[in-house]
């Protein structure tokens, strides 16, 4: 693997760059650590709303002409905000990857915002929303989260109230992004077939505005405390399968012993070899799908059980579950299984540099939380480093843990059944 650049600007803006000779295209991405988490009360939904309106009309281009363009050189655009950043990115061919980042310069810093496409988009997310509400799924892990974070500035749907988004006016929105766009949370990051030079050149040229930008900073992240104040949520749907979703809180990204707990996480629900897979599916066919999942931040961390079965199963399969926790509490995790989640760990982070863009967005994240890129072959020995006792410190501590939330969505369910997790 290349060495990665990195230049920090006086504002605290960053740009990195890893040259990988022979790849066949370059990757762009603009990360902003601004999302869900950074909305006031009456602001819910507008960093999601604002990634929306970076595709529209500029100065210069309207919208259709910026999607034709960008189309045109072969660009393959999108992005994402989640609690605690937004991405936008593209990747193309090298020879065209100036004038993308011309035009992607042009969408961060002169956007119109006008109050027509601002109507248009409003409907778009508005229709976003309900779609949102009719996956069961999507649901009954919406009502843990909001649960587990409640009281936090995080305990709400990244898409939003749609009251707030019918309503909110074009100052509004401009006036989160003023107020959170700040240059020391803006991170360019490339990855491809180009040097940090040519990078660097492109990227100032067509970012001067912000990376010139004065900015005395700002407070930094501080965690949050998770406490739910209730343990079982039941939503009832008309619905042939209840969704069960349990979250627990966890760890946040920076914590020595993530390495364990995302071990702990493939044992416990990571494949089809996996605990809850083998006890809920092989043995007993209580559903068709099940898995454990790991999420973290600076701020807090979540891991996360999902299971959907039959509704008359809910109480069946909260039981296994909690029998599934119990015995790895109780006995740990063997020896064998910690070799296979350790070669799985490794092996999705290699498989995510086959990808320039995962790259580009990962250096940028990594770099957001660790104010560095740890390498591979450091978070390789991180990951051998782990011990049996070290995994079953989590198991421990995980069943023991009182801060969780079981939610579930389904018809003719008692809540009495969600009890038995």
């Amino acid at each position: 693997m290349k060495n990665i650049d990195i230049k920090k600007y006086d504002n605290g803006a960053k740009l990195i760059c890893q040259e990988i000779e022979g790849a066949s295209y370059v990757a762009f991405a603009i990360h902003v650590s601004v999302g869900a988490g950074d909305e006031r009360e009456s602001e819910l939904g507008l960093a999601h709303f604002l990634e929306h309106l970076f595709f529209k009309s500029t100065k210069e281009m309207s919208t259709q002409e910026l999607a034709t363009s960008l189309e045109s050189l072969g660009a393959r655009i999108n992005a994402q905000t989640n609690d605690v950043k937004t991405d936008y990115h593209f990747h193309c061919l090298k020879e065209n990857f100036e004038r993308c980042v011309e035009i992607y310069s042009q969408m961060f810093s002169q956007g119109l915002f006008n109050d027509e496409e601002i109507a248009k988009e409003k409907s778009v997310v508005l229709e976003e929303i309900k779609r949102a509400k009719d996956s069961p799924l999507h649901v009954a892990y919406m009502n843990a989260f909001r649960e587990l974070m409640g009281g936090t500035r995080f305990g709400h749907d990244v898409l939003g109230l749609p009251e707030v988004i019918s309503n909110v006016t074009r100052e509004e929105i401009l006036s989160f992004k003023e107020r959170n766009y700040t240059p020391n949370r803006i991170i360019f990051s490339v990855c491809g077939n180009i040097s940090f030079n040519e990078a660097k050149v492109v990227v100032e040229k067509y970012f001067q505005k912000t990376l010139n930008e004065k900015f005395e900073g700002r407070p930094s992240a501080l965690p949050v405390v998770i406490k739910p104040k209730k343990n079982y949520i039941l939503e009832t749907q008309d619905r042939n399968q209840a969704q069960i979703y349990i979250l627990f809180k966890s760890i946040a990204a920076n914590d020595p012993s993530r390495f364990s707990v995302h071990l702990f996480q493939d044992i416990l629900g990571g494949g089809l070899s996996s605990r809850l897979f083998t006890e809920l599916r092989e043995k007993r066919g209580l559903v068709y799908s099940t898995w454990a999942e790991c999420y973290s931040c600076l701020e807090f961390g979540i891991l996360g059980i999902y299971a959907g079965t039959s509704p008359n199963n809910v109480g069946l399969a909260l039981e296994n579950i909690k029998a599934v926790l119990k015995e790895l509490s109780h006995h740990g995790v063997t020896e064998q299984e910690l070799i296979k989640a350790k070669n799985n760990l490794k092996s999705s982070k290699v498989y995510a540099q086959d990808s320039k863009m995962q790259i580009a967005k990962l250096n940028a994240a990594k770099f957001a939380i660790f104010g560095e890129i740890p390498s591979l072959d450091w978070e390789f020995e991180m990951i051998e480093k782990v011990t049996i006792e070290d995994v079953n410190k989590v198991a421990k501590q995980l069943y023991s843990e009182k801060d969780f939330v079981v939610s579930v969505v389904g018809k003719d369910i008692e809540e009495s059944e969600l009890r038995k997790f």
